[in-house]
């Protein structure tokens, strides 16, 4: 308590512009240090703040824009998968029972017999079965030629192999035609 009272007592001994002075400059030391304790870290607290906002205005315009690409892109998606759908109503099942689709190509020209449809094993592939026949027919060779178009206008996907034509002498026959074929089935 003594040590107040004898700072108290110079201060009063002091003289006014003294006591000015060191009152102004014990306000600056007070303030700046105030300042930079307090004002410069939060300062710098908002400038790091501003440039995080900023970071992040930029993220969110750039997630707007992938967003926009990805609607319009599953939108693309859905449209190739309707696509696609409608393509695979085309393609053959495999229901279709190649041996009745030659006799009934056969049956519906008079002069074409069929001696022997022999079915091979069926052949996985990746995104087909591919599965092999070998027709034995008689005929006369504008009807075979007429067979073999109506066949290859058929709801099937097929393929002529190996074709061997022999001449044969015969009332209603002029050849006998040995044929291999590929018959394929979409995988689903």
């Amino acid at each position: 308590m003594e040590f107040l009272i004898s700072i108290y007592e110079r201060w009063r001994e002091i003289p006014r512009w003294q006591k000015w002075l060191t009152i102004t400059s014990m306000a600056v030391v007070l303030f700046l240090t105030l300042y930079f304790l307090r004002i410069v870290p939060l300062s710098e607290q908002l400038l790091a703040d501003r440039e995080e906002l900023e970071h992040l205005r930029l993220t969110v315009n750039r997630l707007k824009v992938v967003r926009r690409k990805k609607s319009k892109i599953e939108e693309e998606i859905n449209n190739l998968k309707r696509e696609l759908e409608s393509i695979e109503e085309k393609l053959p099942t495999g229901k279709e029972e190649v041996s009745r689709i030659i006799r009934s190509i056969s049956e519906a020209d008079d002069g074409i017999t069929v001696v022997s449809i022999k079915r091979g094993s069926p052949i996985s592939k990746e995104y087909y079965v591919e599965v092999p026949y070998s027709i034995e027919l008689k005929s006369t060779y504008p009807q075979f030629v007429r067979w073999c178009e109506k066949l290859s206008k058929s709801d099937r996907i097929i393929n002529f192999g190996n074709l061997s034509i022999r001449a044969i002498r015969s009332e209603n026959y002029t050849i006998s035609v040995s044929l291999q074929i590929k018959a394929f089935n979409l995988k689903r």
